[in-house]
């Protein structure tokens, strides 16, 4: 079988508590072959981890091709790897796909001939409007299992390779308390450290009862309180998926007083005021300076959800727009973490 070195990758570096749910997919992919025949554009970050991506949707028959067009984060280890184990790879896509498994919608433009599956919050505003169907692999409560504690962890992990450590004595702000935020503010809370959340009035409930405790809270449009906020923090990391909020909203002086920045979005969040030497990583999210960004025990359900969105497309040829992920799809999915995950006692956490 062609997808035997994924899978022998997979054995070798994880123990199967690590992606229970890929692994049940990849049998059930196999025997059903939902996919046999099609051409599929795999967009989503190209890191070691991926092999778990991609494992089902070759065991389900599908003929693969990653796009290594600019946005897209990748590992050049990674890329040269699997393309020496016969997967295409390609600089410029062009419509001749049947599926797209996209990421910060960076393939919009291009027209498959059946839809497409969208990785993130930022990206799904690309096909609001889009003719044909794209499943919103974000529109659920799965993606909070790789977002709250995936990439909190990621961050830490990050921060690490830098040579930095979080702990007492520390006052980091924090930009958004949604899925990325709110895993970050827990995790960095949990090392010790200070934690000030700007967000929007509309969403200060989220910051309240955490399984940490009620978070300081800064009215985002406040930008005298923001400004000052930022003078005084020690580290200063954004999380909100919106390009340049930082540089558009915001005197960026206040950001230039000797802190750490970071950013652990999809997005660069600071914008062209800031040069990539001022933030860590380059602005790029501080995670993908990592061999293992997220790792695979937080991010192989969200994999999984993308690879049945895109089966779900082949059974609903008549759907248009954004579709949310159905409720009994994520249960099915989530009763397998549950059960035999290594993360099963981390999911209460985030209420899941």
């Amino acid at each position: 079988m062609e997808y035997e070195f994924l899978s022998q990758y997979l054995a070798e570096k994880y123990t199967e508590a690590d992606y229970p749910v890929i692994r049940t997919q990849t049998i059930d992919f196999a025997h059903r072959r939902p996919f046999a025949g099609l051409r599929i554009l795999e967009a989503t970050p190209l890191f070691f981890n991926t092999s778990a991506k991609i494992l089902p949707l070759l065991a389900g028959g599908a003929d693969i091709t990653l796009s290594l067009i600019p946005g897209v984060p990748r590992d050049d280890r990674f890329v040269q790897w699997i393309h020496s184990n016969g997967i295409a790879t390609t600089a410029v896509p062009d419509d001749s796909f049947d599926l797209i498994s996209d990421c910060i919608g960076l393939h919009a433009h291009l027209q498959p001939r059946i839809g497409y599956a969208e990785l993130t919050h930022s990206g799904i505003n690309h096909y609001t409007h889009c003719a044909k169907p794209c499943f919103n692999s974000d529109g659920g409560r799965i993606k909070r299992i790789e977002g709250a504690l995936g990439t909190g962890d990621g961050l830490i992990r990050g921060l690490q390779h830098f040579g930095l450590d979080v702990g007492p004595g520390q006052h980091w702000l924090l930009f958004g308390f949604g899925k990325i935020g709110s895993g970050v503010g827990i995790r960095l809370r949990a090392a010790g450290a200070t934690v000030t959340v700007v967000e929007a009035r509309a969403n200060r409930e989220r910051l309240v009862g955490t399984p940490v405790g009620d978070f300081e809270w800064i009215d985002m449009t406040d930008i005298q309180a923001v400004s000052r906020a930022a003078q005084t923090a020690t580290h200063i990391v954004t999380a909100t998926s919106v390009s340049g909020v930082i540089g558009r909203n915001y005197p960026i002086e206040a950001f230039r007083q000797g802190q750490i920045l970071v950013n652990i979005g999809a997005e660069d969040e600071y914008g062209p005021a800031f040069q990539p030497e001022e933030v860590l990583n380059g602005k790029v999210a501080v995670n993908f300076a990592l061999e293992e960004p997220t790792h695979l025990r937080y991010i192989e359900t969200t994999f999984a959800l993308q690879n049945a969105g895109l089966e779900w497309l082949l059974r609903h040829p008549d759907a248009q727009g954004v579709v949310t992920p159905p409720v009994s799809m994520e249960e099915q999915l989530l009763d397998i973490v549950r059960h035999e995950g290594s993360i099963a006692s981390e999911l209460r956490l985030i209420g899941l």
